[in-house]
């Protein structure tokens, strides 16, 4: 693998901070935008803004939900800057403020809420969806496919391609093709999809597939350069995340993979071909953590579109824990995707 490539799977250095005082971080890095996009990826803003906000609160605090808006597009050629206020310390929960900038204007926020780590010994009403646990700890090989070979087989072969041609410049370039398969192949995420969902004539209300994260992340709870820490001083402010020495990384990983393949998915809940629009951007992102997500096992993920109208549309994912079944996340998303009439979608492809 090319140090480019290795690049590209690397969350931490994707997602680094600079402290520049307690509250205040900026990028290491340049944001990058996704294959066909122009703008920054909106799961980078999601996961820097908890990331930051993590580094403000004690280490036995952990993320219960976040709620965000993307306000103004992101550029990829400029650093961004987060502010964290603190908006309330309770004994129990911490409600934190998060701010992003760019050229000193507000691109993004979000509020995140922490809750304190509970003891095991408490107990009260519980209840977890749950689903069938993976087998075998891999989805079904009859089922899924890992998403580069399933993306040449089913949009880059010839057939395939020239109908693609017809609906978008982009697919009649080669090199910007080659990149749809790197991300596939070399990015964060790993991902196992359906074997139709690139193009789906069935009518369906839910759309399942498997997501993880290719860098190793811990979830001991004491661990790396922190345990000392996490150990004596739980009400200590960490002075460094990592995805080896806090396990509360995978929650930042998690931010960054809820974005990612979310609103794309639309067209299969309506018989269209994925990569019909015309324009996409993310208007909001919310997210309600339940437990911790084990990033680096596959995560489950059932995706609905419960309502697209007047070129806004409402997506949301439940995650499941694929080693017990049980309910880890749940993320809603809304964002104004642009297409064509369906008529003429279909008729060019």
């Amino acid at each position: 693998m090319s140090v480019s490539k290795m690049a590209m799977s690397n969350l931490e250095k994707i997602l680094e901070l600079v402290p520049l005082s307690p509250t205040s971080f900026v990028t290491r890095y340049l944001p990058a935008a996704p294959v066909g996009s122009k703008g920054t990826f909106g799961g980078t803003l999601v996961s820097q803004s908890l990331l930051a906000s993590l580094y403000t609160v004690p280490l036995n605090f952990f993320p219960t939900s976040l709620h965000s808006y993307f306000i103004k597009g992101g550029d990829p050629r400029a650093k961004i800057t987060y502010h964290v206020q603190n908006l309330r310390n309770g004994r129990n929960f911490i409600h934190k403020q998060v701010s992003a900038y760019q050229h000193d204007k507000l691109i993004f926020t979000s509020m995140i809420l922490f809750a304190v780590q509970r003891s095991k010994e408490h107990d009260s009403l519980q209840h977890w969806e749950t689903i069938p646990a993976l087998q075998d700890r891999q989805p079904d090989s009859h089922e899924y496919e890992e998403a580069s070979s399933l993306f040449e087989r089913e949009v880059l072969s010839p057939e395939k391609l020239s109908r693609y041609a017809s609906l978008s410049d982009r697919f009649q370039d080669a090199a910007e093709m080659s990149k749809y398969v790197d991300a596939f192949q070399y990015g964060a995420m790993e991902y196992q999809f359906p074997k139709d969902v690139f193009y789906s004539a069935r009518h369906t209300d839910e759309l399942d597939y498997f997501v993880r994260v290719r860098q190793p992340i811990t979830t001991a709870e004491q661990a790396g350069n922190e345990s000392s820490l996490q150990t004596h001083h739980p009400h200590r402010i960490p002075k460094s995340i990592s995805p080896a020495n806090d396990a509360r990384y995978n929650y930042v990983a998690f931010a960054y993979l809820s974005d990612s393949y979310l609103l794309l998915t639309i067209p299969y809940f309506h018989g269209l071909p994925l990569y019909c629009h015309s324009f996409s951007v993310s208007l909001d992102h919310t997210i309600y953590f339940h437990q911790l997500p084990h990033v680096n096992d596959w995560i489950h993920l059932k995706v609905a579109n419960p309502r697209s109208h007047w070129d806004k549309h409402l997506v949301q994912g439940r995650y499941f824990d694929s080693r017990t079944g049980r309910i880890a996340a749940s993320v809603s998303q809304e964002g104004y995707v642009v297409y064509g009439a369906e008529r003429d979608i279909r008729a060019k492809f």
